[in-house]
């Protein structure tokens, strides 16, 4: 039997699929207006994720050196028990939480362990540099709709390897080239694709700003940019000054790119048509990433291709900004106030272990820390002494370290509502199989864990959380499970009249370009 679902991974696409549940295979749905019916190859083969060998189908506890299947009322009593004694002191207890799947439901360990007032992390090993950076510019977290890339004259591909990225933007950069846009790629290692692009510039890894500088300043020694775009932004003249201070030789040097490629940028973006920018998630994960994004932003702002049909920047937007937030209710009690502890994602193996008062429970699900923060040692000791829970339903680095580990149901096995980070639909990922062996879903994980507690945690039931959030979307749940997927609300071209989300509805340049740091002798 075929029924429809979609893709709950940690990705932009946020594709809609045809299951055929007899013959366990994965197709995209041809009928989604933008995943248009074909899927990535991990997508297709998920059916072998869910049925893997090596799945933990069963809940697990550590008893001396060995693991041992514990029924699901084992595991959850001796986890209520242990925050019982410590919701006390909710500053002992840290949640650590990834993006191993994403939606409306997929919020419930947020709100549970918001609602003890627990300990949890801040910064990010992904995106949310540039999207702070993004932010600072246009005072808003939006793009263009991404099939507009279909009327640009040009692409600049700051960092993306298509190979490896956003099947569905692969796409439709090819259909544009095909169509007669130039594409050009600045990457440090080269792109996957490389006959793709017209032309590859291959920069000194980490550094994009000096040529997003250097290529600002050859424009500007060509010409004042339009007054009418100047008009729109706050800070132009400190930022005028910051950028002519240094010479484009000099910040060539920078980033190990010759003043010919510069040149030969700068010709992209000041020629006739529109040039659209899409901008990695690669490029913002070094010491002055938000720069680096902020500005290859302004070059786009000064040379007329924001708020324009076929221009823009493409970084990132919210795969919830459609969804309003539901919330648990604390039975016979409020959420504890004041502000809460928080561990920084990047150190986080070395803050815990110098935590005082200590961590003393760890709660991790869609995330598979200890293997991808920097010091994956350094975690993995720090996770030795607090009592370690871990959702996943593989035994990976985290897992290792844990004291419990429960199986979550995975896509297809598991209702969700989830947006995406590229483009403007959500989709509905069905229960189209049962989840396999003992397997829950992360949602009635966390509600029976709440019913245990005392007092207890109490959660809505899914259909109503899935409704409320919805409720602002102009979406009808009902609706969307039967179609599978619905188009928010959102326009095609971003910031239309040069109107930015700051206050004053101005764009905000960066204040500084920042040297790059000496090599750590260590």
């Amino acid at each position: 039997m075929k029924k429809l679902s979609a893709c709950t991974m940690d990705c932009p696409d946020a594709c809609s699929l045809v299951v055929d549940t007899e013959k366990r295979s994965i197709r995209g749905n041809p009928e989604h207006p933008f995943t248009r019916g074909f899927i990535c190859r991990k997508g297709r083969g998920f059916f072998s994720r869910i049925d893997a060998k090596d799945r933990i189908v069963t809940p697990l506890m550590r008893k001396g050196v060995k693991w041992v299947s514990v029924s699901w009322d084992e595991a959850m009593g001796a986890i209520a028990e242990r925050l019982d004694v410590l919701r006390v002191h909710p500053e002992s207890i840290l949640h650590i939480h990834g993006y191993g799947y994403r939606g409306i439901l997929a919020q419930a360990s947020t709100h549970f362990f918001d609602a003890l007032g627990a300990a949890t992390c801040y910064g990010s090993l992904c995106d949310d540099t540039g999207i702070t950076a993004c932010m600072r510019d246009f005072g808003t977290l939006t793009h263009n709709d991404p099939k507009d890339l279909l009327n640009a004259n040009r692409i600049m591909n700051w960092g993306k390897d298509f190979s490896r990225s956003s099947t569905h933007t692969a796409a439709l950069v090819k259909t544009a080239r095909e169509r007669g846009a130039r594409v050009l790629t600045i990457t440090p290692c080269g792109d996957g694709r490389k006959d793709e692009s017209d032309k590859t510039v291959h920069i000194r890894p980490g550094t994009d700003r000096f040529l997003a500088a250097a290529v600002i300043r050859i424009l500007l020694a060509a010409g004042t940019p339009d007054p009418g775009i100047l008009s729109r932004t706050a800070n132009w003249p400190a930022f005028r000054t910051l950028v002519t201070k240094h010479s484009v030789k000099a910040l060539c040097a920078a980033c190990d790119v010759s003043p010919a490629d510069a040149d030969l940028i700068a010709d992209g973006y000041a020629a006739e048509g529109a040039t659209a920018t899409l901008i990695a998630w690669g490029l913002q994960r070094y010491r002055y990433g938000g720069q680096n994004v902020r500005f290859i932003n302004a070059l786009a702002m000064i040379s007329g291709q924001v708020g324009r049909k076929g221009g823009g920047t493409y970084y990132n937007i919210s795969s919830a900004r459609n969804f309003k937030p539901w919330s648990v209710t604390v039975q016979g009690g409020r959420h504890p106030a004041g502000p809460r502890r928080k561990f920084l994602l990047h150190n986080l193996g070395h803050e815990i272990k110098a935590a005082d008062p200590p961590v003393e429970f760890i709660w991790v699900d869609g995330h598979n820390v200890v293997n991808q923060i920097p010091d994956s040692l350094a975690a993995a000791r720090a996770f030795d002494k607090p009592f370690v829970v871990v959702v996943d339903g593989f035994m990976n680095d985290t897992a290792q370290c844990a004291d419990v580990i429960l199986p979550p149901a995975f896509a297809l096995e598991r209702e969700e509502v989830l947006g995406s980070t590229l483009h403007n639909y959500i989709v509905h990922s069905a229960k189209v199989v049962q989840p396999r062996g003992r397997c829950r879903s992360d949602f009635d994980i966390l509600r029976d864990l709440g019913s245990r507690l005392n007092p207890a945690i109490t959660f809505p039931d899914p259909d109503q959380c899935l409704r409320m959030g919805l409720k602002d979307s102009g979406i009808d749940l009902d609706t969307l499970r039967k179609s599978g997927y619905a188009k928010a609300d959102h326009p095609a071209i971003a910031f239309d009249r040069l109107k930015f989300g700051h206050p004053d509805g101005l764009y905000r340049f960066p204040e500084e370009l920042s040297a790059e740091p000496e090599p750590d002798p260590d």
